[in-house]
């Protein structure tokens, strides 16, 4: 496990910017951001979503979108608001959102392309699928 230098945005306000340390954790689905930091930037939550822990203890937690940018790649990604004592986290949703992966030899992100699957049909002018 290692950590990266983040940029973080306000969506609606692009100007109010912090910077924050995260261990990176493929393991976790969202970012985990203190929420004095998110507080800072303006964002608003959306939402609260439940979490289960890798010890199997489960919680919620309140969940807003932010701007990231890591290597000059942006992009907006749901981050969860962290609480006192809770790690600093990039988490897998971030990762996948800036085309990002991990090496884990050399404690670093890599570029990738992002995938698509391709479409098993067409659509026609009408929006109809042929």
């Amino acid at each position: 496990m290692f950590e990266v230098k983040v940029k973080l945005a306000n969506l609606a306000t692009p100007s109010r910017t912090e910077e924050a340390s995260l261990l990176v954790d493929t393991g976790a689905t969202l970012s985990w951001i203190p929420r004095q930091v998110l507080e800072s930037l303006g964002a608003t939550v959306l939402s609260r979503l439940p979490f289960e822990l890798a010890d199997g203890r489960r919680l919620e937690r309140d969940i807003t979108t932010v701007l990231f940018t890591i290597d000059g790649r942006k992009a907006p990604v749901p981050v969860a608001f962290g609480e006192a004592g809770e790690a600093a986290v990039l988490g897998a949703t971030a990762l996948e959102s800036l085309g990002l992966m991990v090496d884990p030899a050399a404690q670093k992100l890599l570029p990738r392309n992002l995938r698509m699957l391709r479409a098993t049909f067409l659509f026609r002018e009408d929006g109809q699928k042929s």
